[in-house]
């Protein structure tokens, strides 16, 4: 108790009366000062941030926001349950933080499901953020009538089917499938089994995966290619288990193809627990990973896909354009897709 008594007090914090107080101002003109609402003189201001300096008086961000209607706050709403965040989507967003960092603003991921439009509702009346980055965009998506009824600026990292008048980047995932499957079965390769996302995604409209699986199945017709779905949950488990159930399905299987980061990496464990070689007896090309993910496993995966820190950053900038008053400009790109050989596919072996 009487540690307590004799325990030094806290310094009273300073406010923004103190301040006025200090300075010779009313309140409001240190207002002014703080958000640039109106202009005050040059001599105003200089005895104001001498005040603040002096008394150790730290601003209250949100306040400022409130009052200047400006925030500098940009949300990027990207539904981690959906699919979980991997090393692939890490750099999408560290890219669109800097380069809104480099504009003056900050990024706030907001993981919250598609479907929770009442939340997204709120953060945008309440105006607490400027803009809104959009990922894991479907072919319908419900987010971007709640963004347009609210006046917020947003920018896509992807596109819904009806995108012509939308602000969008995103990847030509039409051309996926034809760039790996030709590269197969330039191999031989023509039995093939793809690894992909869950069944879910698929029904809900989930673009990338939409996109590429159609160009897929037009693509495998037109060269005769036998293709064997297995839609998995995002985990190594069912990655392990969607191998197994391919093999029983095709057992003539020469070649994978991965959209489905996690789930690939079991597979991989399972080809080589029955003593499968890749590449010298199955063939794998990964869709959509980032080269330190493809790097990450032995041997490293082939990939089909685009550069994901170019549309990171570029989403950031067309939104901030669309912030600095740009109504006019057709800020819409569609990034056409490389394959990378790491040495993980080989010609076709007789199983």
């Amino acid at each position: 108790m009487l540690n307590s008594m004799l325990a030094p007090k806290k310094p009273k914090k300073a406010t923004r009366a103190d301040v006025a107080r200090l300075a010779e101002v009313s309140e409001s003109t240190v207002s002014y000062a703080l958000t640039g609402v109106r202009p005050i003189s040059d001599d105003t201001r200089e005895r104001i941030e001498a005040a603040m300096k002096e008394l150790g008086y730290v601003p209250n961000a949100m306040a400022q926001a409130l009052a200047s209607k400006k925030s500098g706050l940009l949300a990027l709403l990207f539904p981690v349950g959906e699919r979980g965040f991997g090393e692939t989507d890490f750099e999408y967003v560290e890219a669109a933080t800097q380069a809104a960092a480099e504009d003056g603003y900050q990024l706030l991921l907001w993981p919250n499901a598609v479907e929770d439009l009442e939340s997204l509702r709120k953060i945008v009346a309440q105006g607490l953020v400027e803009g809104v980055l959009l990922m894991e965009v479907r072919a319908e998506d419900p987010r971007v009538a709640v963004l347009e009824e609210s006046g917020t600026p947003f920018c896509l990292i992807g596109r819904t089917d009806h995108s012509d008048d939308l602000t969008f980047v995103d990847a030509d995932f039409s051309q996926w499938g034809p760039l790996a499957l030709h590269h197969l079965v330039d191999l031989g390769h023509t039995s093939i089994g793809v690894i992909s996302v869950a069944n879910e995604l698929v029904d809900v409209g989930y673009g990338p995966v939409v996109r590429t699986e159609d160009s897929l199945r037009e693509s495998a017709d037109r060269l005769g290619v036998s293709l064997t779905f297995q839609h998995v949950a995002p985990t190594i488990r069912a990655g392990r288990e969607a191998f197994e159930s391919l093999l029983v399905d095709s057992p003539d299987v020469t070649a994978l193809l991965g959209f489905n980061e996690p789930a690939l990496i079991g597979a991989l464990e399972a080809v080589a627990s029955r003593g499968i070689q890749v590449p010298r007896d199955m063939s794998l090309v990964t869709f959509g990973i980032s080269d330190i993910a493809a790097n990450m496993t032995v041997p490293a995966q082939s990939t089909v896909g685009v550069e994901g820190r170019d549309l990171g950053r570029m989403a950031a900038q067309y939104l901030i354009a669309r912030l600095n008053g740009d109504r006019k400009s057709v800020l819409q790109h569609l990034s056409a897709p490389r394959f990378q050989d790491r040495g993980s596919t080989a010609p076709a072996l007789k199983r």
